[in-house]
């Protein structure tokens, strides 16, 4: 969901926002274990966060991911356009050389009569 769609952030009161428990550590790995026993959020502390954060946190790593996604398909189009443009050069070198080759080679009689 872009940023354009989304309604504005309630504001919260600077209560709520120093009440909050401090969030545990997301883990770095890049398995997720559809069983709840195996989630690595499966323990008493996270299951004793409130449901609105545990939404939050969730959609924090689905967006997480997303971006993770949208990178590597940012760098993929990246590297095809300096593929391309390195295959352009190449092509564009292999003509200059094809185009000097043809020019030192040695004139024939008519074209040399021609060319004074």
């Amino acid at each position: 969901m872009s940023a354009e769609q989304r309604g504005p952030t309630p504001a919260r009161s600077t209560d709520e926002r120093t009440r909050r428990p401090p969030l545990a550590p997301i883990p770095e790995s890049d398995q997720r274990p559809s069983s709840r026993s195996h989630r690595p959020n499966a323990d008493p502390e996270y299951d004793a966060l409130p449901l609105s954060y545990r939404i939050e946190r969730t959609q924090l790593r689905v967006r997480i991911t997303a971006l993770e996604r949208a990178l590597e398909t940012s760098e993929n189009r990246r590297q095809a356009v300096i593929d391309r443009y390195e295959r352009l050069l190449a092509d564009r070198d292999e003509v200059a050389e094809s185009t000097a080759a043809a020019e030192e080679e040695p004139q024939t009689l008519l074209e040399r009569l021609i060319g004074r």
